[in-house]
Order: structure tokens, then C-alpha cells, then sequence
């Protein structure tokens, strides 16, 4: 690991002094990389972020699969036995199987990456497949020919028909781990999806060719009329699917049990149309649906990915079962030989015939050149062929087959990422920021984070006038859900990096973090939330929380609106705090959310670019008029103090209507009583023509009966009046009254005060805390 820890120390802020240090221990877990317990008086200790990503080379599931299969069936234990099953039984079970994983392929396709390296994919689908498919049959007729007899020609262009696919089931977990540039991502996806139907389809073509006696024009007939089959049923059952869905004529908790169906019919009309067409069928069908997007796609295609693991896990045991290892010691030296010519003859050969002309690079076309692991698409097929083809020499099917998927799974597994770093083709960290929520708040965060930290950030709400906002202040905003599948394919996601909810409801922010760390890692999601409604201190729950003793987002939001507060850049120079709320830090790149909170309070000792928060006003002192508090000596009842307080509020603002406040206000109080208690009532209505809010206070020496919880007469009412469009505003005034309230001493200083002159100092100068 010394060439990578030294690259990662120079990456630290600031480096570590790897001259400095006499003893240097990689800490993962408690346990050094040797996997030995932590010597506690062991000092230079240097934990390393991600170390995983530089540990020995990880093992494919289908390689070990493929062994538990052997180790499980009549070669090894004798638990598993696959010929019980029949022939037919068996046949079914990998048909059905092979179109539910086709089907969930076609889901995961990007539109965009098509249309990025449209050129290439073509080729590969074309070109490609006819170059992999001669120059692999050319391979096995000179190695084997003289095995084969006069079934050479046929058996060598069949088995080469089976390793024509690559499969989305090992290309996309391979993709996931190794994280290349998005256009060669999009060709190795793209191919490995589309290709599976191409090559069986040539497959069928030629197994018909061989086993029937129409010759090669019958079996070409057959193949257009499976490939029109396939598409015009894939196309309709699609959109019928996608259309129920829309209209919720389908229940949503039996949604992907819907989608299940949907892939089976597909599959099974095909069939019964034309055999052997639906399997492109299924990919049609959920290339529809995956283009559509339907509304819970996102839980259909995680759905369904669980379904694909699990068909895939059952169907590589039953196949590797059935091998036996006295054809693989047939296969001998001319069989590895045709494995490698495969690898590392005709696969770059394939690769270099279909990018010629394109923008690929020669480190790109090397890349893909080494790349193309065959899956459970190959092995199925071959399996297939060897049940129902009487020919002494069908066991080489299977033999090849799999000694290419496990030749090509292992060694392109293992060494692909190391490859791709190499030739640097890896995609760098992301550092990008992606923000759900488009409001003020959002946006000035987002603004900082752009030309401060220099770093992109992506707004996503669902909000189109928020979003047309932001867009209008130069900011990359995205109308969506930010739960929805696919979001994090879109083009202005790229380089995402770190994720804040920072929407008003907690629970919202959790949902949206538990979507999103498996992306971008647990570390990197950010949410606001008070503390209270979700058990943010659990550490079972994804999201650092951030900004606790803030007000929610939206009350934010409209302080700045409204000028009621700012936020300010400002340089720091290190040292600690700011008079001011620190909420966004930036260091050479970095960004440091809440910097006041736990253990990144370390953070402001250093120098910096700050994102203050000032709130210029609080709002029941912004509420306040001095000529609306007033002594009412003479008001006995409810109805008298409403219809006084009413008339000294028209007074100040005339556009308030008298008479319709008034009797808002009894309405009100007849359904929910305000009194709160100790002696204190806040009556409160909406005012559709108020541009601001307004509170009057009346001292009440006499008292009121408000019915209060505590059958106390109310001595001190606050009547607060709002516009219609600020109920974030209006809570918060409510909310800074029942302080007051709870501060006994203070409540007591205002029931006495006799002036109220001294009632308006008192609340004018007070702060909430």
C-alpha cells in the first residue's frame, strides 16, 4: 500500500509528514492492516478513509457461485441435482428466469449514454457481434476441427454464437465498483444490456440451422419474424403497463408484483406468437417502461434488482451442477487456447474495428478491448443447447462456455479497476454538491459553495417556480424528486459528490439521505433537522444533522425573502467563531457544513471563507406598534376587547376590514380557545389584504374570562394578525410570545407594569434565546 497512502497523504489538508514519522500504523477498525490488534502505545497511528478500495483484489459472486454449484452438485456433495428437475422443467425455469433478468436490464438503460456514444454502441451491436462471431468460430474450427469431424463448421460457429454476450449481470456490478468515465460507462452498460438478446437470438438462428432441415433461408425467416415479435410486444405491453400505472388502476403496494407479471407476459405471448422471440420482448418492455418513468419506477427497478439477484444466484447453481470435470480435462491446453483468443485476440479486434473513426482515445479502446465479461446469459443458453442437441460433441458447449465466463468473470473482475487506474480512466472523487430544496436559503448556500469552494452544485425541487427562480440566478437547478430512480443518472448529477436535504420535514431528509448514501457513502449526506421528530441521535439513521438550533428551513427562507435576514460572506482568519451564525465554511476546496457543531468546531482555528447567517429581526418585536399597546380599563368580555383591539389596528393599517376581523376572531376563539394559561391570551387570525404582520397588546387590570385551561382571567392579550401568505411568519410570532409567556419572571413584570410604555420596552428589547 505505500504507493497509495503516499498519494492520499499529499492529498490531505495539510499533508501528512511522511518524513516525520518513525512509526506508521494503517488503522482500520481497531486492527492494523495485518489484522493484528492496536498496540495503544503504538504512536504515528494514520487512519485511512476507504481503505477497503486498496486491499487485494475482491472475488466475483458469480465465481463463487459458479464453485458452490460444482461443490453442490452430483461432482461434489450430490445435494444438488438438477436432472431430477427434467428436461422441459429445467428448460422453463432458465427461459423464465433469463427474461425476468433481460427485463430488468432493459429498466436500468440511460437514454443519454445512448445518445453520447450512439456511434460506437451501434457498432458493437453490429459490427461487433458479427466480428466476435466469425473470428471466435475461426478460433475453435482450427483448434478443434479435427474433434468435431464433419460437425465441425456448425459446432464451431454455434459455441462461438454463445460468448457474443457480455450481460448487464456482470458488467454493472463491475461498473458500479470501478467507477470509469461516464461515456465508456454508458458503451460497456449499453452493449452488455442490448447484446443479450442480439446473441441469443444468433444463437437460435444457428442451433435452428443445425438441428433442421428448412436450411439457412427457413432459420432467417424465423429470425425476422421473432425479431418483429419481439419489439412490436415489447413496445405495447410497455406502454399498457406503463399507462395502469399512471392512472393508479394498479394498487401501489402491488406495484412490483404488476411489473413481475408484466415481464412474464411478455415473455410468454412472444413465445406463443414465435418461439424464442421473447426474450427481446422483455427487453423492449422495460426499455419502455425505464424510458417512461413512471411515478415509483425507483422502487420497481430496487424491486426488481433484488428479484435479478436472486434468479441469477439460483440459476448459476443449478448450470455449474451440472458440469463435470472430465470435460473440462478434455477441454485441455487447445481449450485455454481458445479462451485466450477470445480475450485478448478477438475482443480487441472487435473493439478497434467499431471505434475507428470516434472520439475513443487509445487508452479508451484499451480499456474496452480488455473488458467484456460473459454472464448468466451465456451459461443458460449453453446449458439449454446441451439439453435438447444429440451430438456426442454438445458438452463442449458447456465446457467452453463457462470456461470463458469464469476465465473472463475472474480476471477481468480482479484486475479491471487496477487497469482503468492505470491508464487513468477512473472517474476523479466527486465533489460536487447536490442540494434538495430550492428556496432562498438553498440558493444562497448554493451560490457560496459555487464560487467559494469552486465546487458545482446542483439544485433539485419539485417546485417549478422555485426552481425557475433558481435557474434565473445562474444556479443549476433540476425539477424532480430526489428519491426517484434515475436521478442520479441525469447529466447535471455528474460529479455529485455530497448531498443536504434541506426541506422542512425531518422525516423527508432521512428518506432522502437512505436514498442516497449508497451513492455518494454515509458520510457524505447532510440533513437539517431539529432533533426531535426522527431519533436524529441514533446512529441508525443516514444524514449528519446539521443546523439543530435553527428554525426550519422554509421560516429561513422567508426572513431572507422578506429582508428579516441575511446571509454574509465573509473571510475568517481563523481563531473561533463569529459573532454571527457560521453556516457553510470553505477551505481550499473543502466544505464544512454547521462548523460550530461537534468535532468540526476544529475547523474554524483555520483560515477560511464564511457563510454567515444574521437574523436582523425578531419577529414579535418586528410586530410591534407603540401606539397599538395600550391599558383597557373598562373591557369585561371577549367580544369588547376584539372589537377595541380591532378598531386601534384599523387605525394603523385602514386595509384591514373591521367587521370581518372581528367576527374571524369570535369564530375562532368559539372553536379553539387561546388562553394559554397564566393570565395571558393570544387571539390570532389571517388577513387576506395585510402586506405585514401586526400585534397589538392590551393590558387588562379587570381581566377576561378566555376560558382558560387554569380558570384564570386573561390579564395580558396579544392579538397578532398575518398576512394570508406567511404562516411560517405567524407561528414564529406565536412562538416568541409563549416564551415571554414561560418566562415567569418576565411574564410577572408585564402583569404588573402599569404603563405601557414599559410593556412595549420590555418585549421590544427582549431576545429570543
Amino acid at each position: 500500500y505505500e504507493h497509495e497512502l503516499t498519494e492520499y497523504a499529499r492529498t490531505l489538508v495539510p499533508p501528512l509528514p511522511f518524513d516525520e514519522i518513525d512509526v506508521l500504523v494503517i488503522e482500520r477498525g481497531g486492527k492494523d492492516i495485518s489484522g493484528t490488534t492496536m498496540d495503544p502505545n503504538v504512536t504515528g497511528r494514520f487512519w485511512v478513509p476507504g481503505l477497503d478500495d486498496l486491499e487485494k483484489p475482491k472475488v466475483s459472486a458469480i465465481v463463487l457461485l459458479l464453485i458452490g454449484g460444482v461443490i453442490l452438485g452430483p461432482e461434489g456433495l450430490g445435494i444438488v441435482q438438477p436432472n431430477e428437475l427434467g428436461e422441459n422443467v429445467l428448460r422453463s425455469i432458465i427461459s423464465l428466469a433469463v427474461a425476468l433478468i433481460l427485463f430488468e436490464g432493459g429498466l436500468s438503460l440511460n437514454i443519454a449514454g445512448y445518445k453520447q456514444a450512439s456511434m460506437v454502441i451501434r457498432r458493437l451491436l453490429s459490427m461487433g457481434v458479427i466480428i466476435t462471431w466469425m473470428g471466435t468460430a475461426a478460433v475453435i474450427y482450427l483448434l478443434f476441427h479435427d474433434r468435431f469431424g464433419e460437425t465441425a463448421l456448425r459446432m464451431s460457429l454455434l459455441a462461438s454464437s454463445l460468448v457474443i454476450v457480455t450481460g448487464p449481470t456482470v458488467i454493472a456490478p463491475l461498473l458500479r465498483r470501478i467507477k470509469i468515465k461516464q461515456n465508456l460507462h454508458d458503451i460497456l452498460h449499453w452493449e452488455g444490456v442490448l447484446i443479450d438478446p442480439i446473441g441469443v437470438f444468433i444463437a437460435i438462428l444457428t442451433y435452428e440451422w443445425i438441428t433442421g432441415t428448412g436450411g439457412v433461408q427457413e432459420a432467417l425467416w424465423l429470425f425476422g419474424e421473432r425479431l418483429c415479435a419481439g419489439l412490436i410486444v415489447g413496445v405495447v405491453f410497455g406502454l399498457l403497463a406503463d399507462y395502469l400505472i399512471r392512472k393508479k388502476l394498479i394498487p401501489e403496494d402491488q406495484t412490483n408484483i404488476f411489473i413481475i407479471a408484466v415481464g412474464l407476459v411478455v415473455f410468454a405471448v412472444d413465445d406463443y406468437l414465435i418461439p424464442e422471440s421473447g426474450l427481446l420482448g422483455a427487453v423492449v418492455a422495460g426499455l419502455v417502461l425505464g424510458w417512461r418513468r413512471p411515478g415509483p419506477l425507483r422502487q420497481i427497478k430496487e424491486f426488481k434488482a433484488e428479484i435479478t439477484d436472486l434468479l441469477i444466484g439460483t440459476l448459476f447453481i443449478l448450470l455449474a451442477a451440472q458440469l463435470e470435470f472430465n470435460d473440462f480435462k478434455d477441454f485441455g491446453l487447445r481449450g485455454v487456447l481458445a479462451v485466450l483468443a477470445v480475450m485478448f485476440l478477438i475482443r480487441p479486434l472487435n473493439i478497434f474495428a467499431c471505434a475507428a473513426g470516434s472520439s475513443l482515445t487509445m487508452r479508451d479502446r484499451v480499456f474496452l478491448s480488455y473488458v467484456a465479461p460473459r454472464g448468466i446469459v451465456a451459461a443458460s443458453m449453453a446449458s439449454l443447447f446441451a439439453l435438447t442437441l444429440d451430438d456426442p460433441n454438445s458438452t463442449f458447449l458447456v465446457t467452453f462456455t463457462f470456461s470463458v465466463i469464469a476465465f473472463t468473470v475472474l480476471l477481468q473482475g480482479a484486475t479491471s479497476g487496477r487497469l482503468a487506474k492505470a491508464l487513468k480512466l477512473q472517474l476523479p472523487p466527486p465533489t460536487g454538491w447536490l442540494i434538495i430544496g430550492a428556496h432562498p436559503l438553498a440558493r444562497r448556500i448554493a451560490s457560496f459553495i459555487g464560487e467559494r469552494g469552486k465546487l458545482a452544485c446542483v439544485l433539485v425541487d419539485s417546485n417549478r417556480k422555485a426552481i425557475a427562480e433558481a435557474q434565473a440566478d445562474g444556479l443549476n437547478a433540476v425539477s424532480a424528486d430526489a428519491r426517484d430512480s434515475g436521478v442520479e443518472d441525469r447529466f447535471e448529477m455528474r460529479g455529485v459528490g455530497n448531498v443536504l436535504a434541506l426541506t422542512d420535514n425531518e422525516e423527508l431528509n432521512v428518506i432522502i439521505c437512505q436514498r442516497w448514501f449508497p451513492i455518494v457513502g454515509r458520510e457524505n449526506v447532510f440533513r437539517w433537522g431539529s432533533g426531535r421528530a426522527t431519533g436524529d441521535e441514533s446512529h441508525d439513521q443516514p444524514g449528519v444533522v446539521v443546523w439543530r438550533n435553527l428554525p426550519k428551513p422554509s421560516l429561513l427562507a422567508g426572513e431572507i425573502a422578506r429582508g428579516e435576514a441575511s446571509l454574509m460572506r465573509t473571510t475568517h482568519n481563523g481563531g473561533g467563531a463569529p459573532e454571527n451564525t457560521p453556516m457553510v465554511l470553505v477551505q481550499t476546496g473543502s466544505v464544512v457544513l454547521d462548523p460550530t457543531t461537534g468535532a468540526r468546531q476544529e475547523k474554524l482555528q483555520q483560515p477560511g471563507e464564511l457563510l454567515v447567517l444574521k437574523r436582523e429581526a425578531d419577529y414579535l418585536a418586528k410586530s410591534l406598534r407603540p401606539e397599538l399597546v395600550v391599558r383597557l380599563e373598562n373591557v369585561s368580555t371577549r367580544d369588547e376587547l376584539f372589537e377595541e383591539l380591532v378598531h386601534r389596528v384599523t387605525q394603523v393599517e385602514p386595509m384591514v376590514p373591521r367587521d370581518e376581523m372581528i367576527h374571524e376572531l369570535q369564530e375562532r376563539e368559539r372553536a379553539f380557545p387561546t388562553a394559554l394559561g397564566h393570565n395571558v391570551a393570544v387571539p390570532h387570525a389571517y388577513c387576506g389584504t395585510l402586506q405585514r404582520r401586526i400585534c397589538a397588546i392590551a393590558s387588562l387590570p379587570a381581566g377576561v374570562d378566555f376560558e382558560a385551561p387554569d380558570d384564570q382571567p386573561v390579564q395580558l392579550a396579544f392579538l397578532l394578525i398575518s398576512p394570508k401568505g406567511d404562516p411560517e411568519g405567524h407561528l414564529a410570532t406565536i412562538a416568541d410570545i409563549a416564551r415571554i409567556v414561560a418566562d415567569v419572571k418576565l411574564r410577572e413584570r408585564l402583569l404588573s407594569a402599569s404603563d405601557p410604555a414599559d410593556i412595549y420596552a420590555l418585549i421590544s428589547t427582549w431576545k429570543p434565546s
